[in-house]
């Protein structure tokens, strides 16, 4: 016959309520740390660091600023609010839809509080124009006056919507142009007149590309993804920024 091993009741239920008072208090002193390190960065850690932290145009581009603007963008009265309150004056785009894949719902149009685009005629999606306007402020002017001396008085691009799919092909996914989601700049006129162009002056070894990367590099920071040069040659003369799809930074 096996051995079997007496039990004793008593300190087994001893030994239960032990282990059990262990994990309470266990999970007491892990919350109390939680509670104590987000008391501390609460106080000393700047807002656009702070998922939790409101979203605001005005703050410096952080490790949380991304998560914001794609979490914010998806709110149609808080998006609009943000942008608000950062002194960007917009209108809204009326409701289109083709094919019955491509819609663009809740857009607006840029009419002021930052360096206009040019054409002016660009439809976005608020969560696009939330990044675009994060973009413009804490990335592109400052890169111009600290590398090129000059203000960004305007963003030339190529259009925002387009009804197609990826690169216009017949089959695949759905361009986030198709929804008004996307922009594509290619370039930037400076204070002075001059034109950085994303086609003639991202080879060059001077300030017009060290700006040209600078800012390529700072959207990444901002928006899902950002597509230059350096990915393709369908890219070879502008920057494609978007707020949606896969993350990808080239």
């Amino acid at each position: 016959m096996a051995y079997r091993a007496p039990r004793h009741p008593h300190i087994e239920k001893h030994a239960r309520r032990q282990t059990l008072m262990a994990r309470i208090v266990g999970l007491v002193l892990i919350w109390g740390v939680v509670g104590i390190m987000a008391l501390l960065a609460e106080r000393t850690v700047p807002p656009e660091h702070l998922p939790w932290k409101p979203l605001s145009v005005i703050d410096p581009v952080g490790v949380a600023t991304k998560a914001k603007a794609a979490r914010t963008g998806e709110d149609p009265a808080a998006c609009r609010a943000v942008l608000t309150q950062g002194g960007l004056s917009f209108r809204e785009v009326q409701e289109t839809s083709a094919d019955g894949t491509c819609q663009v719902r809740g857009a607006l149009r840029f009419t002021g509080g930052m360096a206009p685009l040019r054409p002016a005629d660009v439809s976005l999606t608020c969560k696009e124009a939330l990044a675009v306007s994060i973009w413009e402020r804490q990335v592109v002017q400052p890169a111009a006056f600290e590398v090129l001396g000059e203000a960004v008085t305007a963003i030339d691009n190529y259009g925002s919507y387009a009804c197609r799919r990826i690169y216009g092909q017949a089959e695949g996914p759905v361009s986030e142009h198709a929804s008004a989601n996307a922009l594509d700049v290619a370039g930037f006129k400076l204070a002075n007149g001059e034109v950085i162009s994303v086609l003639k002056d991202w080879n060059d070894p001077g300030p017009k590309g060290r700006f040209l990367h600078r800012v390529r590099d700072g959207g990444c920071r901002v928006f899902v993804t950002v597509l230059s040069p350096d990915y393709n040659a369908q890219h070879a003369n502008h920057f494609h920024l978007d707020m949606g799809g896969s993350p990808l930074c080239r």
